[in-house]
């Protein structure tokens, strides 16, 4: 009894019949000069962002295998972008009679 073809093997010999009755058209279109550099600029800014990507896992995956803990730096940041306005702090009361001062 012969087996029937696969649907895998159907849909891949489908679609590559598809792809070689369109090649004529395809073909004979060319891209717009400001597409072309688009499209460049969009591929190298992602490989930089997988490139980026990698170190940081890279770098997570050294910390971990070292025994570091995983963000040393998180407190010193949230520090550091705290705002500090000592203006708007409360002065106690002789700190503003100290303070007044005009500025003529």
């Amino acid at each position: 009894m012969p087996r029937s073809p696969q649907p895998l093997g159907l849909l891949l010999l489908l679609a590559l019949a598809a792809t070689a009755r369109g090649q004529d058209t395809v073909a004979s279109k060319q891209w717009q000069p400001w597409l072309v550099g688009l499209t460049a600029v969009v591929v190298f800014l992602f490989i930089v962002f997988l490139a980026l990507l990698a170190n940081r896992f890279w770098r997570l995956r050294m910390r971990r295998k070292h025994g570091a803990p995983e963000e040393p730096q998180a407190i010193g940041r949230l520090e550091k972008a705290a705002y500090s306005n000592a203006a708007a702090d409360r002065d106690s009361e002789d700190e503003r009679e100290r303070n007044k001062a005009t500025s003529l």
